[in-house]
């Protein structure tokens, strides 16, 4: 992997960089006294929480309560990881990103492969513009398929013309250019001539595969009517795996204001239709089911991932594969769902026909993991009696066991078989089962039409030259360079966000808070933060507060500022403390994964009394241990100091169990 970012250049770049000027250049800020304010665009709102304070070079959301400095905003609003957001900052300073010593990632080298890859892309791009033959290609995206000039921009779409060598005479040019468009997969070798390439994509419309950072990686090509073979992928190559890639997934993170959810569907233009239509947060595989890495990718960037699928029986089982992928990855906090669409539509089909708010509905209805695992588990039972009851628990049991252990989920799965089946959960949770190898461990191949093909002609096939053909302009695709940050203006939120409880009459699973990452003190600190007007009601000792933890000494400052300043928040605070040493540690806990979560909780108070009780009762303990220390040995031969000694041991027994 690449080496480490030094921590100088890191200070250096913030240093360099205006947080106005970076917010500014992706939102609206209004000027507010020193500060500026703006509607959040972390979260849905109607009047302006975000608070930047351009002195500090800190922002905060009083709403949702995000807050940062320029990496965190960029990482946040950008959907992108630490690393690409100083890359993103780094390049708007003018800056070039050094690295400690370290081995190169295989992006670095295979530098020059990516570039040939980006310069076949631009190819196929003004192809599309400017080609003799273009009006074949136009016609078939805008009249048959209904595309829009500008969604074409978008993801970047071509024309690959028909002839043997057009992107070999352009990007070609040279010996080592030609032997990296061959790694890249763009050209094939001639059979019995080594050294003698001809195009891989001719006669097709392209779409250009970009990876999660916007780098082109690959490519696919759909031929015009039915001719064989219909798609046509890009193989392997050292910097493509379709095993790891999701198609769709660069443009939804960079269109998509809020992206909390991800739908996966099964074809290129099924996640371009759907982008025309408003539902920019689709993806597709590529030429392969869904697979755990699919899966385990998504549930990094969002909490909700869902598969949408034919509703023929070779949309079941692509069902059922993407339910096995996914249990050996699946999380507490994070939700797969089902969504089946009428047999003989798909997306494309459907989001035409009915549109973007009726799509949405089937979105918001789409079955829950637990229903489609029980509903399978219960379709392979032959019998409709108690062996077909203990078929079914097999069943569901071969699936639920594939859950990591430690998950919340994979008791209530436990519990719901329970209900269904009549089998105590004890029971079910203790029974061992061979473990079942899921159908995905296969290689199983997509049940999309755009399977991966390889087409290897003759290595004398002909030429074809349509240098005769008459130019005829299509306006809308006739148009300046393609700009990745051009999107139809009508495009924005998906706004399909379910407010409120899961529908519990379709069966559907509840899934609890994950276990915390953080220590009780911070949980208790957080809680504050989060929940402010809880500090007057609480009561802690002095003893506690003057304990030398840097964890206490956070939390007692949180809990003073409140308990004096009730009607006050977590931006009052940081706006006081922007000096202090303290102020990083408090942004660092309202920024970790646990705050939306404690936003949300009920019984802050008594969650913040919990822990200082168990810090009182940790005190006393402590405080015995030490004043039997300082009596000696001999102090303890008397019977009352004996008796404490063993009432001592027996609390630190509880304690340790």
């Amino acid at each position: 992997m690449a080496g480490r970012i030094p921590d100088q250049f890191i200070d250096e770049l913030l240093a360099r960089t205006d947080l106005t000027d970076v917010v500014s250049s992706r939102i609206s800020l209004k000027k507010t006294g020193q500060n500026y304010s703006a509607l959040c665009p972390f979260h849905n709102e109607k009047s302006p929480s975000f608070s930047l304070n351009p002195n500090k070079q800190f922002y905060y959301c009083f709403g949702c309560g995000a807050g940062g400095n320029a990496i965190s905003f960029v990482m946040e609003h950008d959907h992108l990881d630490f690393v690409d957001a100083i890359e993103v900052l780094a390049k708007d300073a003018g800056m070039e990103v050094p690295r400690e010593q370290g081995a190169p990632d295989r992006y670095e080298q295979n530098a020059e492969l990516l570039k040939r890859l980006s310069e076949s892309a631009t190819f196929y791009q003004r192809q599309l513009i400017e080609h003799s033959d273009k009006l074949k290609a136009t016609d078939y995206l805008a009249k048959e398929r209904g595309l829009s000039g500008q969604i074409a921009k978008v993801f970047g779409l071509g024309f690959a013309p028909s002839g043997w060598d057009n992107l070999l005479k352009s990007v070609g040019t040279r010996a080592e250019h030609q032997e990296q468009l061959y790694r890249g997969g763009m050209l094939i070798e001639k059979k019995d001539q080594t050294g003698h390439y001809y195009d891989r994509f001719r006669d097709r419309i392209i779409f250009p595969i970009r990876d999660s950072r916007g780098r082109v990686i690959g490519f696919g090509g759909r031929a015009f009517g039915d001719e064989k073979p219909k798609y046509l992928n890009s193989p392997e190559t050292p910097v493509f795996q379709k095993s790891q890639e999701l198609y769709g997934l660069f443009e939804a993170k960079q269109n998509t204001q809020s992206l909390d959810q991800v739908i996966v569907v099964e074809g290129y233009m099924d996640v371009i239709v759907l982008a025309q239509h408003g539902i920019t947060n689709a993806v597709a595989t590529l030429g392969t089911s869904v697979n755990s890495q699919h899966i385990r990718k998504l549930f990094k960037l969002v909490s909700k991932v869902i598969l949408c699928f034919d509703g023929d029986k070779a949309g079941r089982s692509a069902a059922i594969r993407g339910l096995e992928a996914s249990l050996p990855v699946m999380q507490d906090e994070k939700q797969l769902r089902f969504l089946f669409l009428p047999e003989g539509e798909d997306p494309d089909s459907l989001v035409r026909k009915e549109g973007k708010d009726a799509f949405n509905l089937r979105l918001e209805d789409s079955t829950s993991l637990s229903h489609v695992l029980f509903d399978h588990a219960r379709n392979q039972v032959t019998l409709a009696d108690e062996e077909g009851e203990a078929q079914f628990a097999r069943n569901a049991m071969s699936m639920i066991q594939q859950i990591p252990k430690e998950l919340t989920f994979r008791s209530i799965l436990i519990k719901q078989l329970s209900e269904q089946s009549g089998i105590d959960s004890d029971t079910l949770g203790h029974t061992a089962l061979p473990k079942v190898k899921p159908s995905y461990d296969k290689e199983a191949p997509s049940i999309s039409s755009e399977s991966e093909h390889y087409d290897y002609p003759a290595h004398d096939a002909p030429h074809h030259d349509y240098d005769d053909y008459p130019a005829s302009p299509y306006p809308d695709y006739d148009s300046a360079p393609y700009s990745n940050n051009e999107y139809p203006s009508h495009t924005g939120k998906t706004g399909y966000k379910k407010k409120g409880k899961f529908n519990k009459q379709k069966d559907e699973a509840y899934f609890p808070p994950a276990p915390s990452s953080l220590s009780k003190i911070k949980q208790a600190s957080l809680c504050l933060l989060l929940h402010p007007h809880i500090a007057q009601h609480i009561d802690i000792p002095d003893p506690i507060i003057n304990q030398a933890s840097d964890e206490l000494k956070i939390f007692g400052k949180i809990w003073r500022y409140f308990a004096k300043h009730p009607e006050k928040n977590a931006g009052h605070l940081l706006g006081e403390l922007a000096e202090n040493i303290t102020h990083q540690p408090i942004v660092d806990l309202l920024n970790h994964q646990d705050a939306g979560t404690k936003q949300k909780i009920t019984n802050a108070k008594q969650e913040v009394l919990d822990m200082v009780s168990a810090l009182e009762r940790n005190l006393g303990l402590n405080n015995s241990i030490e004043r039997l220390k300082n009596k000696g040995n001999e102090s303890i031969k008397d019977t009352s100091t004996k008796q404490e000694l063993r009432n001592l041991m027996d609390l630190i027994r509880q304690k340790k169990s």
